[in-house]
C-alpha cells in the first residue's frame, strides 16, 4: 500500500468517525426524548422516536461496514496519520464511546421503567379478569331473575 493510499484511508477514517460521532449524537438526543415518553402517555410519539432511532442505527451499521476495512489495516493506517490526525481520531473514538455509554444507560433505565409499567398493566388486567369472573359467578348463583313487572298470568 502506497503512502498516498494510506493517507486517503486516514482521511476516510476521520470522515467516517466524524459521521459516526454525529449519528451517535442524534441517537443520544432521541434516547433522551424516549426516556420522557416511556411513561405510556404518548405511545404514538414513542413509536415515532423508536422508528427514527432504527433509521439512525441502520445508518450507523452502514458506517460500520465502511470502517471495517480501515480497522483491518489499522496499524498501516495509523502509521501514516499526522499527530493532529491521531489526536482527532482518538478524540472521535473517545467521544463515540462516551455517547454510546450514555445511550446504553438511558436504554437500560427505559427498559426497567417499561418492565415496571408492563407488570402494572398485567396486574390491572388480572384484576379486571378476576372482577369479571366474580360478576359471572354472582349472576350464575342468583339464577335467572324474574322481572317483577312481567305479567306472568295466563
Amino acid at each position: 500500500m502506497t503512502i498516498e493510499r494510506k493517507k486517503e484511508k486516514g482521511d476516510k477514517l476521520i470522515e467516517l468517525l466524524t459521521r459516526q460521532y454525529f449519528l451517535y449524537g442524534q441517537l443520544h438526543e432521541l434516547a433522551q426524548k424516549q426516556s420522557h415518553l416511556v411513561d405510556g402517555r404518548d405511545p404514538e410519539m414513542l413509536l415515532k422516536i423508536l422508528a427514527a432511532r432504527q433509521r439512525l442505527i441502520d445508518q450507523l451499521m452502514s458506517v460500520g461496514r465502511e470502517l471495517a476495512p480501515i480497522r483491518a489495516e489499522w496499524p498501516k493506517v495509523a502509521a501514516v496519520l499526522t499527530p493532529n490526525e491521531r489526536r482527532e481520531t482518538q478524540r472521535l473514538i473517545d467521544s463515540v464511546r462516551e455517547i454510546l455509554s450514555e445511550i446504553i444507560s438511558h436504554d437500560e433505565k427505559d427498559y426497567k421503567a417499561l418492565d415496571v409499567q408492563k407488570q402494572k398493566v398485567a396486574g390491572e388486567i388480572r384484576g379486571t379478569t378476576a372482577g369479571q369472573r366474580m360478576n359471572q359467578a354472582y349472576a350464575q348463583a342468583a339464577g335467572p331473575s324474574q322481572n317483577r313487572f312481567v305479567d306472568t298470568r295466563k
